[in-house]
C-alpha cells in the first residue's frame, strides 16, 4: 500500500468507513511487516474499544453465545465488532470452521463487523497476525469487540494478554474442563461460564468447578465468576453482559486499562528486536560458543542504531 493510499485509508477509518477497515485489515493480514501498519495506525488514533476474549474447548457453543451477546447488545444499539480464531487449516493454512456461519443472522447488520481468521497453528488459540487484527479493530468505533479463540485445553493465556475481559466457556460433561480448572486456568480469565445449562449434566459440571474455585488460592486482586448459561436462555445472558459492562466500567475508572497497552508496547519492542537480529543475520555472523559481555554490548548497540 503506497504511503498516501495509506494515510487516506487510516483517516477512513477512524471516520468510521467499515470498507476502510477491512481494507486495512487486509492489507495487515498479507503485509511481511504488519506491525509497521499498526504503529503507523496507532500514530494516529487511540485504542479505546473494550475487547472481550471468548476461549474454551472445542464444542462449548462460543460461538453460539457471541452470537447471543450480540443480539442482546444490538438491541441496546451497541457496534460489534468480531474476531472468530479458527483452526488452521493444514493444506491450505486457512480457517477451518468458519465460524462467521454460526452469527449468519448478524451478517446484513451494517453495525456488526465479524471476521473469520486462521489461528496459523499457534497454540495459545490467537496468532501473531490475529492479535495485530485485534488491536486495528480496537481502534474503530465499536463498542465491543469479542475475540473468539480456537480451543486448545491449558494453552489459552494468549487471548488473556490482549482483552480488557475474557471468558473461559465449558461445556457439562468434560472431564476437561475440570482438569484445566486445576491447571491454573482461574489465574487468567474473569468469568468461568459453564454453557449448555439446559444439558442434565451441568448442574454437576457447575457444583464440581464451583468446589474448585472455592478451594483455589485466587490471585491477589483476581475477582472472577462462575455462572450457567445457554445460548437460548436471553436473561441469564443479559446478566452476563451486564457483569462485562460493569466490570469494564470499573476497570475502566482505575486506570487497569493501560497494563494490556504497555504489554502491547513491550510486544512490538520484542518484535522489532527479533527482526534486527534476523535481517543482519548478527548470531549467524559470530563465532559458535560462548558469548561474553562484550560481544552482547556490541549486539545491543547495534540493535539500538538499527531500531533509530
Amino acid at each position: 500500500m503506497k504511503s498516501m493510499e495509506l494515510q487516506q485509508t487510516i483517516e477512513d477509518l477512524k471516520a468510521g468507513d467499515r470498507l476502510a477497515l477491512s481494507k486495512f485489515l487486509t492489507h495487515v493480514e498479507i503485509s511481511e511487516n504488519p506491525i509497521e501498519l499498526v504503529l503507523k495506525l496507532y500514530n494516529k488514533a487511540d485504542r479505546t474499544t473494550p475487547i472481550i476474549g471468548v476461549t474454551g474447548f472445542p464444542g462449548a457453543g462460543k460461538s453460539s453465545l457471541i452470537n447471543s451477546f450480540i443480539s442482546i447488545l444490538r438491541s441496546k444499539e451497541k457496534k460489534i465488532g468480531v474476531i472468530a480464531v479458527d483452526p488452521s487449516s493444514l493444506i491450505s493454512g486457512g480457517s477451518l470452521l468458519g465460524d462467521r456461519t454460526r452469527m449468519e443472522q448478524h451478517s446484513s447488520d451494517d453495525n456488526v463487523f465479524i471476521r473469520s481468521l486462521s489461528s496459523d497453528g499457534a497454540l495459545g488459540g490467537i496468532s501473531h497476525k490475529s492479535f495485530l487484527l485485534s488491536l486495528v479493530m480496537a481502534t474503530f468505533n465499536f463498542d465491543f469487540i469479542f475475540v473468539e479463540t480456537v480451543g486448545v485445553g491449558q494453552s489459552e493465556s494468549d487471548i488473556t494478554k490482549l482483552a480488557d475481559f475474557s471468558i473461559l466457556t465449558l461445556a457439562p460433561g468434560l472431564g476437561d474442563s475440570i482438569q484445566a480448572m486445576k491447571g491454573g486456568v482461574l489465574e487468567i480469565v474473569d468469568l468461568v461460564l459453564v454453557n449448555k445449562s439446559d444439558k442434565p449434566e451441568s448442574a454437576q459440571t457447575f457444583h464440581q468447578l464451583k468446589s474448585i474455585i472455592d478451594m483455589a488460592q485466587a490471585p491477589e486482586g483476581k475477582n472472577f465468576k462462575i455462572m450457567t448459561t445457554n445460548e437460548k436462555d436471553r436473561e441469564q445472558n443479559t446478566k452476563i453482559i451486564t457483569h462485562i459492562e460493569k466490570y469494564l466500567e470499573k476497570r475502566l475508572k482505575l486506570g487497569k486499562n493501560k497494563e494490556s497497552y504497555l504489554w502491547f508496547v513491550r510486544q512490538i519492542l520484542y518484535e522489532k528486536i527479533e527482526k534486527s537480529l534476523v535481517d543482519q543475520k548478527i548470531l549467524e555472523k559470530r563465532n559458535e560458543g560462548t558469548f561474553n559481555e562484550n560481544d552482547i554490548s556490541e549486539i545491543v548497540k547495534r540493535i539500538i542504531k538499527d531500531l533509530r
